[in-house]
């Protein structure tokens, strides 16, 4: 898959790489495909951008990066259903970061997106009623280019 963006020039992705969302994201439900951009100048966080409309692009990361201890995620039998989750399968959990107005990083653990690796199938997940904070500090300034000062690179 080839995907022409304003911020990394042409992409380059396999096609066994497209992350697949039925559902989408919360307020971007009409986007179904995603890939995954790790750049190294961006890390630990990396970059979650449509391929239904690379305009539009998330900074994700593992919430491990930033978060002592385990990071508690209770699948449904449903979600476990839609995401086609087999003996074995060790899914993937990225959680999205946001810039507030002060220049804290923060991400939402309210609000995890959880990766089928086997499959690439994704799913938001809202827990609703859960003690995690909606924007768990992550950085007290983003220190990383924005995506537009980044050079342009396929992948």
């Amino acid at each position: 898959m080839r995907i022409e963006t304003r911020h990394w020039g042409i992409v380059e992705i396999p096609d066994d790489q497209v992350i697949h969302m039925p559902e989408g994201l919360l307020g971007f439900e009409d986007l179904r495909r995603f890939v995954l951009l790790d750049l190294e100048e961006s890390r630990p966080f990396a970059w979650l951008l449509s391929a239904d409309d690379p305009e539009i692009s998330f900074a994700v990361a593992d919430p491990r990066h930033f978060r002592s201890g385990d990071y508690p995620l209770h699948l449904s039998a449903a979600d476990e259903d839609q995401l086609d989750l087999t003996a074995g399968d060790q899914p993937a959990v990225l959680v999205i970061a946001a810039v507030d107005a002060s220049g804290r990083v923060t991400g939402n653990l309210r609000g995890p997106i959880v990766l089928n690796t086997r499959n690439r199938i994704a799913r938001q997940l809202v827990t609703y009623g859960s003690s995690l904070p909606l924007r768990q500090p992550i950085l007290t300034a983003w220190a990383a280019p924005e995506p537009g000062a980044l050079p342009a690179k396929s992948a």
